[in-house]
C-alpha cells in the first residue's frame, strides 16, 4: 500500500512538472508573439510611406487580414501533419501581419490610452489565466455559451455599424469583455488537459512544440482581442467624459 502511494505521488509529481514545463513554453511563445507585434506596429506606425500606403490601400490591408485567416485555420488544422519549426514560422508571420493590420492605433489613439488599456488587459488576462489553472470545476460547459456569445456579439457589432449607436456601442464593448475574459479561463483549462494528454510523450520534442504553439495561437488571440475591446471601451468612456 505505501508503494502504491509513493507510486502515485511521484506519477503526480510528473505530470504537475510536465503541466509547467508545457505552459511554460506556451507562455514564451505567446510573449514573443505579442513582442513582435508591437515592434512591428509601432515601427510601421513610425515609417510614414508604408503606414500611409496601408491606410490608403483598403484592397491591400483586406488581403492581409484574409491572410491571417488563412494561417490561422492552416495552424488550427493542419496541426499534426506540420513540424514544430514549421508552426513556429507561420505563428512569427502571422504575429508580424496583426503587427502590420493594427499599426493604425497609434494615429487613432494616444500612448496614455493604448498603454492603459494593455496593463488593464494583462492584469485580466493574467487574473483569468491563473482561474482557469487552478480552478477544479469543469469548464467545458462554457464552450457553447461562449460561442454563442460571441457570435452574438459580431452581429451586433455589423448592426451598430450602420446604426452609430454610442449607447449600444458600449453595452457590446462591455458584454465582449465578460464573454473573452470567460474564454482566456475556458482556454487556459482547455491547454491544462492538452498538456495532461501530452504528458504522456513528453519525450516526443517536436509534438510538444507543435501542441505549444497552439497554445500560444489561442492565448494570443484572446490577448488581443481584449485588448482591443478594452482599448476601444477606454477611448469611448474618455469620449464621453470629454463631452
Amino acid at each position: 500500500m505505501i508503494e502504491y502511494q509513493d507510486l502515485k505521488s511521484t506519477t503526480l509529481k510528473k505530470e504537475k512538472y510536465h503541466i509547467q514545463t508545457y505552459f511554460r513554453r506556451v507562455y514564451g511563445w505567446m510573449s514573443c508573439g505579442l513582442l513582435l507585434t508591437a515592434f512591428v506596429s509601432w515601427y510601421v506606425s513610425n515609417t510614414i510611406e508604408v503606414s500611409n500606403y496601408l491606410l490608403n490601400n483598403k484592397f491591400c490591408l483586406l488581403g492581409l487580414c484574409f491572410l491571417q485567416f488563412a494561417l490561422v485555420f492552416i495552424m488550427s488544422n493542419l496541426l499534426n501533419r506540420l513540424s514544430g519549426k514549421t508552426l513556429t514560422t507561420l505563428f512569427m508571420f502571422y504575429s508580424s501581419l496583426t503587427g502590420l493590420t493594427t499599426a493604425g492605433i497609434f494615429s487613432v489613439y494616444n500612448q496614455n490610452t493604448i498603454f492603459t488599456a494593455f496593463i488593464t488587459t494583462s492584469l485580466m488576462f493574467l487574473s483569468m489565466c491563473f482561474w482557469g489553472y487552478v480552478t477544479k470545476k469543469d469548464l467545458s460547459y462554457l464552450g457553447n455559451i461562449i460561442l454563442m456569445g460571441i457570435f452574438g456579439i459580431i452581429i451586433s457589432s455589423l448592426t451598430n455599424f450602420w446604426l452609430q449607436n454610442n449607447l449600444l456601442s458600449s453595452i457590446i464593448n462591455y458584454v465582449s469583455v465578460i464573454f473573452f475574459t470567460l474564454l482566456i479561463a475556458y482556454d487556459t483549462q482547455k491547454l491544462k488537459n492538452i498538456a495532461k494528454q501530452i504528458s504522456l510523450n513528453i519525450n516526443d520534442k517536436d509534438n510538444l512544440r507543435r501542441y505549444a504553439i497552439l497554445g500560444a495561437l489561442m492565448l494570443y488571440l484572446d490577448f488581443i482581442n481584449l485588448f482591443f475591446i478594452i482599448l476601444n471601451l477606454i477611448s469611448n468612456n474618455d469620449n464621453n467624459d470629454d463631452k
